[in-house]
């Protein structure tokens, strides 16, 4: 996008983010956020404004500094596993473990049985009588593999608040590029621009330039801005599904 003649505040050098902090601290609809770095702590702040009820929408890249390793993983708290229990599935193997029971009964009680017959004429040729069982507990092992590997529960993902993680293109061949921007809307009144990413260090204590822009129709373009790139279908992101499998154990029954 492209606009002249907008009203802003300039800001050069360390601290630049402290009065971007407090303004989105003190939102009363909504707050927008595209950095391509994000800090756990600052993540923090995004989801205690989400259940204080503000409007929060976040686009970032997979530089994120807890994605990997293990630091406390707050952007990881964005995503929520839900469980659901495969009705049929389970109805299925309640009745393999019927079937197991009663099977493991008529192989105890066989072995027992031949065993006391076997004692009893003092033969133990009567022993081999055993073996017609063997196909029945080839049977409750199988019985025992299938309750152990039934999938009952399903698992699908969400997201906290509205977010978009980007990945970063690996060659030149990759159809979009590495999104550096930094773009701030506070109730889509209020906008900051500049170097400062959403991390301690951009916001505390790097040297950084930023600008602050109250201008109505510049808002406007920004917030316009930022919904094209929220949905722009040419940046490939991190499926949320497969995202939510390397977080969370999808434990099957």
């Amino acid at each position: 996008m492209y606009y002249n003649k907008a009203i802003c505040d300039v800001y050069i050098g360390t601290g630049a983010g402290k009065k971007l902090m407090e303004e989105i601290e003190n939102a009363k609809r909504s707050v927008k956020v595209v950095s391509p770095f994000l800090s756990p702590f600052l993540v923090k702040k995004l989801i205690n404004l989400h259940y204080n009820n503000i409007n929060v929408q976040l686009i970032t890249m997979d530089t994120i500094e807890d994605f990997y390793g293990d630091r406390q993983r707050n952007i990881h708290q964005l995503i929520i596993q839900d469980r659901t229990i495969d009705k049929e599935a389970e109805e299925l193997r309640l009745k393999w473990r019927k079937r197991k029971r009663l099977l493991l009964y008529l192989v105890i009680v066989g072995i027992l049985v031949t065993c006391a017959i076997a004692f009893m004429y003092q033969d133990r040729l009567i022993l081999l009588g055993i073996m017609p069982l063997v196909p029945v507990w080839t049977l409750v092992r199988s019985y025992t593999s299938k309750i152990k590997n039934a999938k009952i529960y399903q698992y699908t993902y969400r997201q906290l608040f509205p977010f978009k993680v980007f990945t970063t293109p690996t060659s030149n061949s990759y159809p979009h590029r590495f999104i550096h921007g930094k773009m701030y809307l506070i109730d889509d009144e209020i906008a900051y621009l500049g170097s400062l990413n959403f991390t301690g260090g951009g916001t505390q204590k790097n040297y950084e330039t930023r600008i602050r822009i109250a201008d109505g129709k510049a808002i406007k373009e920004l917030v316009t801005e930022f919904k094209t790139l929220f949905y722009n279908e040419d940046y490939q992101e991190k499926c949320l599904t497969e995202w939510g499998r390397e977080l969370y154990l999808e434990p099957a029954n």
